[in-house]
């Protein structure tokens, strides 16, 4: 169970970073798994440049690769399935039930996997641009887009090696921001254009070890960025089949998982 002081900084600046959630083993039989999903061996770089699907594997495939990044939506393979811990899920919900009018899925359980896997790119390093998770979609900042999600590390997530960029500060200064300017629209692509003008205070890159778990709320501005290392960086959030998720509709009839 997480400590009160773990639950004040979840919720004034909008994360969490743990280790402990999901045993050793069963981490690196995910990050197996996943090399095999994508028909690559992590032993030799060249078969990082193809994705080579296993037959009669359904799972929707999308590739980036002006960020060298490929994303798996919909992935069943159980092995990464068990990163979804007992231990996992009591934090998940300790944090989610403290935002009980925000809309949730109301299953318990997800449903398959959203793998993010960024590969090693030639390219320069840069700090890129914030985002609230929603900004694409009809979602509502008031009472709030979900309460709690997650991003597991499969792998290490080093500096400039794909770990993920996120404002600490920017939780408060929203919310500040927006008692400030009471008539400002509550809508999350309005927000994304307004964060500019907002001081967000610095960023911080989230640097991790193989099977550390970040949990965020849907104040927490984030960003992706580049890998310039030389080993790839997985992780993965969570999806559901749930009807009543299809504001959070991600491929196919897969949702984001947003429990």
């Amino acid at each position: 169970m997480l400590s009160t002081a773990q639950l004040n900084q979840f919720e004034e600046e909008g994360y969490l970073l743990l280790s402990g959630l999901i045993p050793k083993d069963t981490i690196v039989q995910a990050e197996q798994a996943m090399w095999h999903s994508m028909g690559m061996d992590s032993d030799d770089p060249d078969t990082w440049e193809h994705f080579q699907r296993p037959f009669l594997t359904g799972f929707y495939i999308q590739k980036m690769w002006n960020e060298k990044r490929i994303e798996l939506f919909g992935l069943t393979h159980p092995d990464v399935l068990a990163c979804c811990t007992p231990d996992y899920l009591t934090v998940l919900n300790q944090l989610a039930e403290r935002y009980p009018t925000i809309p949730h899925c109301k299953s318990q359980h997800p449903d398959s996997i959203w793998a993010m896997n960024q590969f090693p790119i030639s390219a320069e390093w840069n700090t890129p641009s914030p985002h609230l998770d929603g900004y694409s979609r009809d979602l509502s900042l008031d009472p709030g887009t979900f309460r709690a999600s997650s991003l597991t590390y499969l792998t290490d997530a080093n500096s400039h090696q794909g770990a993920t960029m996120i404002w600490p500060e920017g939780p408060q200064r929203i919310r500040e921001f927006r008692k400030k300017n009471p008539h400002s629209s509550s809508h999350v692509r309005s927000m994304l254009q307004l964060l500019p003008q907002i001081d967000l205070g610095e960023p911080m890159e989230v640097v991790a070890k193989q099977g550390d778990v970040l949990l965020f709320h849907h104040l927490l501005p984030h960003a992706n960025t580049l890998n310039v290392d030389s080993s790839p960086r997985f992780a993965i959030r969570y999806m559901c089949l749930c009807y009543d998720c299809r504001a959070w509709q991600k491929k196919g009839e897969w949702n984001i998982w947003m429990p």
